[in-house]
């Protein structure tokens, strides 16, 4: 995750940044609430700043107000109670960029540090605040541990109730989150007290392809048994975050019978130099899930022999890997998630990015289903446009394929949406 942060910031600072239609800074006084606020703290009123504050401890943060004359959109306002010793107050990831530069203001006279963006209403993301940020650039941090201290500072918005596990940063950590009224349902947001849940299984598995003992998560349905039918087979990778979650996940599409029960086996990639060396388009690793990986899950826990019930998945690089182990294994591997994959990547010594894109369009065509995404609000254009070129490409060679841009970010809280609507659609067989 730190190595995918890293490249992350560096490529927003030498690409110009996605600021689409869906989403910008706005002024400072776009506000109403805020600039009802000013009015009335130069008006003398001695109380205005309290009961600004008791309504928005009673109604939490971000403020959500409507923008006059566009009804598509919301002006969202961030929120920080300072004190005599704050600074600044920096915010990071959704609308925000990574590199300390969407800061917020002090309303004069006041305690309130605030800052306002216009975003349209299909929006959910994630963030996070740092107060008194050292303002230094992600690009400058050199090393694992010293990207980690530098992400530590990094809080949830203490106001915002809305909480999920944070892309970046140490394992558990977490991230404040938004949902505008119109963004897409989500089974992870869901109340799920009432349905039956599945197992999950940390184990593990050597691999004589990597030359190492590599740690699984094994996710098995409810009512799991081994002598029927064998399951559909999932393969996900950067099982730390995604545990989290996905279980969850398929215990709702599993309940509401939107998927047939399904096995799925998590791969680990919590480690920076595995995540770097393993996902980025190499084929022993993809060998790796074909050969030794994918058998043993059959072996194991009844898994599919067919193809054609076997999905690889992932997200950024993940994203990248899913695509390139159905390239190199449809015999194993008939259906791909990729979720804001990062095609614009390229091996060292090339001199042009896009690398798997142009692999696809000199290869045949294989017998693999595809299911895409990526985020409006993924912060470099070149990662949405990478992208695109991928899905036409696809198209173009007559592949099964349904893509979708959301509007969020490059985070986990939004691959989970996309990992529901990938496997509702690739679960689902065509027609004969």
């Amino acid at each position: 995750m730190i190595a995918k942060l890293v490249l992350l910031i560096t490529l927003v600072a030498t690409a110009a940044s996605a600021q689409t239609s869906t989403y910008s800074a706005a002024n400072p006084d776009a506000s109403a609430r805020i600039d009802t606020l000013r009015l009335e703290v130069l008006s003398g009123d001695a109380k205005a700043v309290a009961k600004f504050w008791a309504d928005v401890h009673k109604n939490g943060t971000p403020l959500i107000e409507a923008v006059p004359g566009e009804p598509h959109f919301s002006f969202v306002t961030f929120l920080w109670r300072g004190d005599a010793n704050t600074r600044n107050v920096v915010i990071f990831d959704g609308v925000a960029s990574f590199d300390a530069t969407d800061r917020m203001e002090r309303l004069s006279g006041t305690d309130v540090w605030y800052k306002t963006y216009k975003v349209r209403k299909d929006a959910r993301f994630a963030y996070n605040l740092s107060p008194n940020d050292p303002l230094t650039s992600v690009n400058d941090v050199k090393g694992d541990e010293a990207m980690r201290a530098r992400l530590a500072m990094l809080q949830v918005d203490p106001l915002n109730p809305h909480r999920c596990p944070t892309t970046f940063g140490a394992y558990g950590a977490e991230a404040s989150f938004v949902e505008l009224p119109d963004a897409p349902s989500m089974a992870w947001d869901e109340n799920s007290t009432a349905i039956a849940e599945g197992k999950v299984e940390v184990t593990s598995i050597h691999s004589r392809i990597l030359k190492e003992e590599k740690k699984l998560w094994v996710y098995t349905p409810p009512g799991f048994d081994a002598r029927g039918k064998p399951y559909p087979l999932l393969v996900l990778f950067d099982g730390d975050r995604n545990v989290m979650w996905m279980p969850k996940v398929l215990d709702i599409l599993i309940a509401e019978k939107k998927i047939p029960p399904v096995v799925m086996v998590m791969t680990d990639e919590s480690v920076p130099s595995a995540r770097r060396s393993e996902l980025p388009c190499n084929p022993e690793f993809a060998d790796f899930l074909a050969k030794e990986l994918v058998p043993w899950a059959r072996d194991k826990y009844h898994a599919t022999t067919d193809a054609a019930q076997t999905i690889v998945a992932g997200s950024s690089y993940g994203g990248l890997a899913s695509v390139f182990a159905g390239l190199r294994h449809s015999e194993v591997f008939g259906n791909v998630i990729s979720l804001s994959g990062s095609f614009f990547w390229r091996p060292e010594g090339e001199k042009e990015g896009q690398w798997l894109v142009k692999q696809i369009e000199a290869s045949p065509k294989l017998p693999l289903r595809f299911y895409q995404e990526v985020g409006l609000m993924e912060g470099y254009s070149f990662q949405i446009a990478a992208n695109e070129h991928m899905r036409d490409v696809l198209r173009a060679k007559g592949y099964p394929i349904e893509y979708f841009e959301y509007n969020g970010g490059h985070s986990f809280l939004n691959w989970a949406g996309g990992m529901e609507r990938g496997l509702i659609f690739l679960t689902k067989r065509p027609a004969s």
